[in-house]
């Protein structure tokens, strides 16, 4: 005997409202995880600038390819549609390509679920790669130093859950201020000129 209390055909309309109730939920990254751990982790504002974007790009590509998925699919419903109105199309095939139709339109929520995060996820960097000054190779390089020294120094002293809680409690509250220093040494080696 089976104790769930779900019958099979009940899933479907489980399925919307899970749909309903995480559309808004990130299933990747939350606004405060990208502040505080994917930028504010970063200790100097050049590995900030190069953390978001690396994961900006890996947005854009995911928006990306949503799009051409559902230009992929709009032309594979077309075509299923147009062999449904064949007459040469027996009627097995008919039916299988109807279902075929509905397992692509069954997934469209989903796919807006996740353009949605994606989207939501590129806002939030964006804002934070606004705030950055715009790095060359060479001023990347003059903080790597700094960088690697203050992170080897945290690893030394603690755990990870250390250096995450150090994130939270002192890196981001203290970000804005970090990146005005990271702007006026950015100046200071431009003033100065190619080493």
């Amino acid at each position: 005997m089976n104790d769930l209390a779900l019958r099979v055909e009940e899933v479907g309309s489980v399925l919307e409202e899970l749909d309903a109730a995480f559309f808004d939920i990130p299933f990747e990254n939350s606004d405060f995880q990208n502040r505080a751990f994917v930028v504010a982790a970063q200790i100097t504002p050049a590995r900030a600038y190069r953390a978001i974007g690396l994961r900006m790009f890996a947005k854009v590509r995911a928006v990306k390819e949503y799009q051409f998925q559902q230009q992929l699919n709009a032309i594979d419903i077309e075509e299923k549609e147009a062999k449904i109105a064949s007459p040469d199309t027996s009627e097995f095939d008919r039916r299988r390509l109807r279902v075929e139709i509905l397992k692509i339109e069954d997934g469209a929520t989903f796919g807006k679920k996740l353009l949605n995060d994606a989207l939501r996820e590129l806002n939030c960097l964006y804002a934070e790669f606004k705030k950055l000054p715009q790095y060359t190779r060479e001023q990347f390089e003059a903080e790597e130093a700094a960088h690697f020294e203050q992170r080897l120094t945290r690893q030394l002293r603690g755990n990870g859950a250390t250096e995450s809680l150090t994130n939270m409690q002192r890196d981001l509250p203290g970000w804005d201020a970090m990146v005005a220093l990271a702007g006026d040494e950015i100046k200071r080696l431009e003033e100065k000129g190619p080493m």
